[in-house]
């Protein structure tokens, strides 16, 4: 019993080992900011009172960028190779249209957010 014990931590700690061994620098590097012209719209949910309205804003956002936005939870609905969110913020990381919608803090829709990214 203390042989297949043995056995097994031997095959167990040569695999850690070697999962360590393999493992390879990852370097990080600073993308510059390419000029984008974005527009945002937030469309409140239904039955939302007022101050929540409706907005349309264009945005002097670039690619790397990013657009903060309310509520307590985010969701991208589609469109995850256009933004990618960092909490309360959505950063622009390519060219198209995504929506994310906006959660309160006890689960209710507050709206969702459009952002179109052109060149």
């Amino acid at each position: 019993m203390k042989k297949a014990i043995l056995a097994l931590s031997i095959s167990a700690l040569a695999l850690s080992l070697g999962g360590v061994a393999s493992a390879s620098p990852v370097s990080s590097t600073a993308s510059a900011v390419t000029p984008a012209k974005v527009t945002v719209t937030f469309s409140p949910a239904n039955g939302e009172k007022p101050p929540i309205t409706k907005q349309d804003e264009e945005v002097p956002l670039g690619i790397g960028s990013v657009y903060k936005m309310s509520g307590s939870n985010w969701m991208i609905l589609y469109g995850s190779d256009v933004v990618e969110l960092h909490g309360n913020k959505a950063k622009m990381i390519g060219y198209g249209t995504a929506q994310v919608a906006a959660y309160k803090s006890n689960g209710d829709k507050l709206g969702v957010y459009t952002f179109i990214v052109k060149r």
